[in-house]
């Protein structure tokens, strides 16, 4: 995608910073934590990411709208402090490795009218526009169907993989980028500074900021009126430690598939999030970095999983996602102490009707394109196929 017009975006720390202040009159940026992962992000696309015209603008522009964000998030503390007083109760959060079912257990669990769903548009613009009436949010709304319509035109293979809808949940790492810190920017742009500096330091600033965006949602929506959030990312799945630290009481879900079906799986979803930004994708080099990655969040997990109790977290198979849907939710409901009702699984079956598998979109993968010989995921995912042979056998 070459030929759609680019207009120039800042492309330095000063100039984006610059441009968030006239953009909004603000000036206020609040904790100044955030300024190295910035640092590092620029330095990263400038340099590594080999971005695309359009993924350049696509790039930097994101950054962009994360600093008005985050101008207007900190404007919105400094008038209502009682923002940060909002409490977060009882979350829901899937865990597993990516491709297992869990955005469509996620969606599913959306649906229910208690329970707090993380929609896309609300992770693209968390701050109200500055017209936007209480209770009103059709401007963030129709922003963020436009760049789904985007999407959709300029890279169907992106969403055939992923099937992305404005008023739909989706994974709250795409508000997490807020930070400046979470590694979900790498898996979009391959930048292994970025990758090293949102890996290996304390993740804990990254999930404060998931927390406070959350309790500044909730604000928005009349406070939690006896709702629970639903998450789900796969990249919370090697951090369940901090998690935990952050949301003590959240209910945990883990999906689970075998590795086999579902890494060259999600190695053609990152290769088409990467073609969304760059010209150049090294396929061995892909498949190199999912194994790395998803390898070293599973062998992080297995660990902090033996120190929680036997019974911390519920384990789901994929073929129960696809096919008994309901069933897992009622186990998820017994967890929290509900009772699945009829009108739920009614709710339940009318979204699967509206969303069949694939629909908007086939598409295809093969281990050997992202050079993975018979048994090179076997063994990097032994102890994980070991410990959950029961969850992932046919």
């Amino acid at each position: 995608m070459t030929d759609v017009a680019t207009p120039a975006v800042p492309k330095t720390v000063p100039a984006l910073l610059a441009a968030a202040r006239a953009m909004t009159g603000l000036d206020d940026f609040g904790d100044p934590h955030f300024m190295k992962g910035l640092g590092v992000l620029v330095d990263g696309f400038n340099n590594e990411a080999q971005l695309s015209p359009v993924g350049e603008q696509m790039a930097f522009g994101g950054l962009l709208n994360m600093l008005v964000n985050k101008l207007r998030y900190v404007r919105d503390i400094r008038r209502h402090p009682q923002i940060l007083d909002e409490k977060i109760t009882r979350p829901i959060v899937i865990l597993g490795l990516p491709r297992t079912g869990t955005t469509k257990l996620l969606r599913i669990l959306g649906t229910d009218p208690q329970a707090q769903a993380m929609t896309y548009w609300r992770m693209m613009n968390p701050a109200p526009f500055p017209d936007e009436e209480p209770g009103n949010p059709q401007g963030r709304i129709e922003a963020a169907q436009a760049a789904v319509a985007m999407l959709t035109e300029h890279f169907p293979g992106f969403i055939a993989r992923h099937p992305t809808e404005a008023l739909q949940p989706d994974e709250e790492v795409l508000l997490m980028q807020g930070s400046f810190e979470h590694v979900v920017t790498w898996l979009f742009a391959r930048m292994p500074s970025f990758y090293d500096h949102a890996m290996n330091g304390d993740l804990r600033p990254q999930y404060r900021f998931l927390r406070s965006q959350m309790q500044y949602l909730q604000w928005q929506d009349g406070g939690a009126r006896g709702r629970s959030w639903v998450l789900k990312s796969p990249c919370h799945t090697g951090f369940i430690d901090v998690l935990l630290e952050t949301f003590p009481d959240a209910v945990l879900v883990h999906c689970h598939r075998d590795v086999n079906g579902l890494l060259p799986s999600i190695a053609g979803l990152v290769e088409e999030m990467r073609r969304i930004h760059s010209d150049h994708v090294d396929r061995k080099a892909l498949g190199d970095d999912m194994l790395m990655y998803f390898g070293r969040l599973m062998d992080q997990y297995l660990v902090l999983r033996d120190a929680l109790p036997k019974d911390r977290i519920i384990d789901v198979r994929y073929d129960e996602v696809l096919h008994d849907a309901a069933g897992v939710v009622r186990r998820i409901y017994d967890r929290v102490g509900r009772v699945l009702m009829p009108q739920d699984a009614k709710r339940i079956a009318a979204w699967e009707e509206v969303r069949p598998a694939h629909y908007l979109g086939t598409y295809s993968y093969s281990a050997a394109d992202y050079g993975y010989g018979p048994d090179t995921i076997d063994r990097r995912f032994a102890a994980y196929n070991a410990r959950f042979s029961d969850y992932i056998k046919p």
